[in-house]
């Protein structure tokens, strides 16, 4: 550990700033010097270690004590750090902890530093030489309040260290405890809710990206055909738009919105179709996001909707959707999801909704993408009505067809919410998730008013509730100027079906070349698992210490190769949950310090190359599979 002097702690600070990530850099360079240097007085002990005291609004306090160096190792003891992948630190403790952290750790251990307070941090960077530590690559700094990190936090997230933080130690320095804990503790519980969120949107089943990819690529015709969802942006500034949900509070309000007409857009999502239709209510718009062949099923086989209305859906969504509606149609790339992004470079204009996981996520993002203003949901219930009622009395999850959809909803364990007139109402750990996800959409559209008109249900941050009646009277007070299907049929008039060609062409030359790098990831897994039984091997022989630097070599490299696994974002998207799964096994085995233990983590990447073989194998093959069909739709299409 290199302390600065006082009169050298300008040229450390120099040295460290230059050793930062871009985002953090420009933040600390803004700081005003006498604000820093106010809040934050630097001494030294009779050791020359430098001592922090912190001063804020009525109170000042030491931020380590006399001897920082002792109780940075007395705390650090008390940690569990062998054999961990990943620690999150919680508090910068002025350096001490950070140097007794790496001191300790195992090389391969990533350090997450959490440092609510940017003032100490940039202290810090005066008085101590970071780059021993920074030059490790095993340190993330995320420094700030959460609005400052959050972006940093997520770009973490898509990395492949952040593969050893699936087990990670949780370590609060003594300043932290002491001074900050409720900074803290609120920064602890949002990372945690967003590594929910994330694995939640990673899921767990490569079939159904499978499912996902056969969807997209078979609905090419329909993405080339018609218009893109930018033809749409802003056209209906500040008309009020109502998102109608299935919950079964549905029912209670549903008659109320025939009075809208046309001074509103009603935003239907997928499963309120059947209740709307059957009172005679006809949406503006009906959107999907569910990629299941349930969809085409439940709502729409059979079912002949009007042509005065819009389907503005998913381009995943089931491939019989689509050709089985007769109206104004437009497929929305899903934002920042690689498949989508893919097509989207070459069939779209890069216009795409960031739709959640739910379908009212993407209700909301339409709405507000159409520039409406209020936005209003009905039926919004994610909780259960009167005697454990799941949706709508006229929806089709009430009756024989839906009954096996709704048998593993009721199955689900019962927790309780915040409710909008009852104090504490039923539901269930699916919906609550899907209602956090929504409040945090909600919450990026601060600038819209969100009214929730739902008479019962949950209580959902961001919210006003009001009476449907009241916020129809109040402002559904001047008409439409045009309908969707209207402005999607216009639109699509002007669609370069020569342009759409063009786009399909460079695609189907990219479909090729994606199918032989997935073909070549799958012989690379292949190897890597041939490798892994000859180290599985070697390490049960009697004299394996004669083989202990083979093994460390080829487990090392095992590592780097997974890194090819997530080179490309196509192949991380397909790769991923494979890489999660394993990463966490590799973790949870801690410290490999015993012959067991070394057959065991060969056995563990043996099966990781298995997977991820036959992951890689399955796109490849799919991706093969679609080039005939797309040559044949290149065909058809005429300029």
């Amino acid at each position: 550990m290199i302390v600065a002097r006082e009169n050298d702690n300008k040229e450390m600070f120099r040295k460290n700033i230059g050793l930062l990530p871009l985002w953090l850099k420009e933040s600390i360079l803004k700081i005003d010097e006498k604000k820093l240097w106010d809040k934050v007085q630097v001494t030294y002990n009779d050791e020359d270690y430098p001592l922090c005291r912190y001063s804020e609004e009525n109170r000042s306090f030491q931020i380590n004590s006399q001897r920082p160096v002792e109780e940075a190792k007395q705390w650090c003891r008390n940690i569990s750090i062998k054999g961990t992948g990943a620690i999150f630190m919680y508090g910068s403790g002025f350096g001490y902890p950070l140097f007794e952290i790496f001191a300790q750790k195992q090389p391969h251990t990533l350090v997450v530093l959490f440092e609510q307070d940017i003032y100490l941090f940039t202290a810090m960077l005066h008085y101590f030489d970071l780059e021993p530590i920074i030059r490790t690559q095993k340190i993330a700094f995320l420094i700030g309040e959460i609005e400052h990190f959050a972006k940093a936090f997520d770009q973490l997230f898509f990395s492949i260290v952040f593969a050893n933080c699936t087990s990670p130690t949780i370590a609060f320095t003594p300043m932290a405890q002491r001074n900050f804990k409720t900074q803290y503790l609120k920064i602890h519980q949002y990372i945690f809710f967003q590594l929910g969120l994330f694995v939640f949107y990673i899921g767990n089943d490569h079939l159904d990206n499978l499912i996902g990819l056969h969807n997209l690529l078979a609905n090419i015709k329909e993405i080339v055909q018609n218009p893109y969802i930018s033809s749409l942006k802003d056209k209906y500034m500040d008309f009020p738009a109502f998102i109608i949900a299935n919950g079964p509070s549905l029912d209670k309000n549903i008659q109320e919105l025939k009075k809208i007409q046309d001074k509103g857009l009603i935003i239907c999502t997928e499963s309120a179709i059947i209740p709307l239709m059957k009172n005679g209510i006809k949406p503006d718009i009906l959107t999907i996001i569910e990629r299941t062949e349930n969809t085409y099923k439940f709502h729409f086989k059979n079912i002949k909707y009007p042509e005065d209305m819009a389907l503005l859906s998913l381009a995943i969504v089931d491939k019989q959707v689509y050709p089985s509606f007769p109206g104004a149609k437009i497929p929305i790339f899903r934002k920042l999801e690689a498949v989508n992004q893919w097509l989207n470079n070459y069939l779209g204009d890069e216009s795409s909704l960031d739709a959640g996981a739910n379908v009212s996520h993407l209700a909301l993002e339409i709405a507000a993408y159409l520039g409406t203003n209020p936005i209003v949901f009905v039926g919004q219930d994610y909780a259960y009505g009167p005697e454990g009622v799941t949706h709508s009395k006229d929806s089709i999850y009430q009756q024989k067809q839906g009954e096996r959809a709704r048998k593993r909803i009721k199955a689900r364990p019962i927790v309780y919410v915040e409710g909008n007139i009852e104090k504490i109402i039923s539901s269930n750990q699916l919906w609550v998730d899907f209602k956090k996800g929504l409040e945090r959409k909600i919450a990026t559209h601060s600038q819209k008013e969100i009214i929730n008109a739902t008479e019962g249900g949950a209580k959902i941050q961001g919210t006003k509730c009001e009476q449907l009646v009241q916020v129809i009277q109040k402002y559904c007070t001047r008409s439409i100027p045009f309908c969707v299907h209207e402005l999607i049929a216009a639109n699509k008039k002007q669609i370069s079906i020569k342009e759409r060609k063009e786009g399909l062409q460079k695609f189907i030359k990219s479909v090729e070349e994606y199918a032989r790098s997935f073909y070549k990831l799958s012989r690379e897994a292949a190897h890597g698992k041939l490798t892994c039984r000859e180290m599985i091997r070697l390490s049960q022989a009697k004299d394996v210490e004669k083989y202990r630097n083979i093994l460390e070599e080829n487990y090392q490299k095992n590592n780097s190769i997974y890194q090819l696994f997530i080179a490309d974002d196509l192949y991380r998207c397909f790769c991923q949950q494979t890489i999660f799964v394993y990463f966490y096994l590799m973790n949870r085995l801690g410290l490999i310090d015993t012959p067991e233990k070394i057959t065991t983590i060969f056995e563990i990447q043996h099966d990781f190359f298995y997977h991820l073989n036959i992951v890689c194998q399955s796109v490849a093959v799919h991706l093969e599979d679609a080039i005939k069909p797309l040559e044949d739709i290149l065909e058809e299409l005429e300029y």
